[in-house]
């Protein structure tokens, strides 16, 4: 019997001592139960890897099983990153998880870092694969203010690729980096105005509606509003029927102009309140008013620089490629709007019309051409350098390019 307790401590201390290998193999017998994807699939897809792809740009596409993009990633060595991901330990890495759902991958070799990064960005926008959604996406670090639906539409912080997702392309202020000064200032924008900041859950009735019911009382009018704001007079009360929808847009198209630079009245009126209040010796009100005042200067600030960056006069990017494949970019308001090969001299002079039409500035960014000004702002901003291959003209990048080559030869 005590040879049994021993033989039966150590069974139990084999068992307790592996808690991890145990817990390891059965996460794996679950992913690979729920993906279906043997070892065989991986090692499939290594071999084709090998065989099939160079170190060249580009960029590659993982598929599922039903076709469905699941990842969009781009190198300036396709075959060495592709060939690291098989190289992850499963289950633990993200990656390696991922070869284990992919049923095919492709890849698209591209004339320079430049082309693969561009065709990057638009392929993501373009699927949304869900493996870029859980990892670091650029739209993901970025805030933006986009106005929401409904009868009285609000204005609405929202995460840039929040924003992206939506069902309809939505013209967006922004991007901006912080969260925390859009919500003072636009706090106090709201207030100004009488614009509504409460949740899309409060009902709302305008007076357009309450006409409709001639004498007979609309049963809005008993409700008392969703908030005090509208007993202060510092929002219209389109929760009970307090404005029409017309003035209501009037003041949300105000706001806009506020934000587009094009109306600085709310900054004006907060002045005069606050010399009024320095005048009466309400030094505490003038302080508030102070703050407030700041509050939408700030936001001035980070206005302008988007506004800069998104109404930036057009250039031609020139950008020498592999084996000789040099390529022309149209750069305007902060996206690529056309391209054209050097070798090509059809689309070079296509490129030349196209820059002879002048484009209206916009107002805004859309936001899912967001990632794209995103993009081209910190290539330049990280490569300083590549200035000398820009031209105002498709003649004068074609020029800066010539100058490019014979220095490097």
């Amino acid at each position: 019997m005590g040879a049994a307790r021993s033989s039966a401590r150590t069974a139990s201390g084999r068992s307790a001592g592996k808690p991890a290998e145990k817990s390891r193999a059965k996460l794996a017998t679950q992913l690979d139960l729920s993906v279906g994807s043997p070892d065989a699939d991986v090692q499939r897809l290594r071999a084709q890897v090998r065989e099939q792809t160079r170190n060249v740009p580009g960029v590659y596409l993982m598929r599922g099983v039903h076709g469905d993009v699941l990842y969009v990633g781009k190198s300036t060595q396709v075959r060495t990153r592709l060939l690291s991901y098989f190289r992850l330990p499963w289950p633990e890495h993200r990656h390696a998880r991922l070869l284990r759902e992919t049923s095919r991958i492709e890849w698209e070799p591209m004339p320079s870092e430049f082309a693969a990064l561009l065709r990057e960005v638009r392929l993501i926008r373009a699927h949304l694969p869900k493996y870029n959604i859980k990892a670091a996406r650029p739209l993901d670090k970025w805030w933006v203010i986009t106005v929401a639906g409904g009868p009285a539409p609000r204005l609405r912080i929202q995460r840039a690729s929040a924003a992206a997702r939506a069902k309809q392309a939505a013209q967006v202020i922004g991007p901006f980096a912080s969260r925390r000064p859009l919500v003072e200032a636009l706090r106090v924008l709201n207030d100004a105005l009488g614009l509504r900041d409460c949740t899309d859950r409060v009902p709302m009735v305008l007076h357009d509606a309450v006409d409709l019911f001639d004498d007979m009382v609309h049963p809005s009018l008993a409700r008392t509003p969703g908030c005090h704001r509208y007993e202060t007079r510092r929002c219209l009360g389109p929760c009970v029927g307090a404005t029409t929808e017309y003035a209501y847009r009037a003041q949300l198209s105000r706001a806009r102009a506020v934000l587009e630079g094009r109306d600085d009245s709310p900054h004006q009126q907060l002045v005069r309140e606050m010399s009024a209040a320095s005048a009466a010796l309400s030094y505490e009100r003038a302080g508030w008013l102070r703050d407030r005042l700041t509050a939408l200067q700030e936001l001035d600030g980070q206005l302008a620089r988007v506004r800069e960056a998104i109404t930036k006069p057009s250039f031609v990017y020139a950008m020498p490629g592999r084996d000789g494949d040099d390529r022309l970019y149209l750069v305007r308001h902060g996206r690529v709007v056309a391209e054209a090969r050097c070798s090509e001299p059809e689309s070079v002079t296509a490129m030349q019309a196209m820059e002879q039409r002048d484009g209206q500035a916009p107002t805004g960014a859309v936001v899912d051409q967001l990632d794209e000004l995103l993009m081209i702002e910190s290539w330049f901003r990280t490569r300083p350098n590549d200035a000398a291959l820009k031209g105002d003209t498709v003649v004068g990048a074609l020029e800066a390019l010539v100058r490019t080559s014979d220095i490097l030869t």
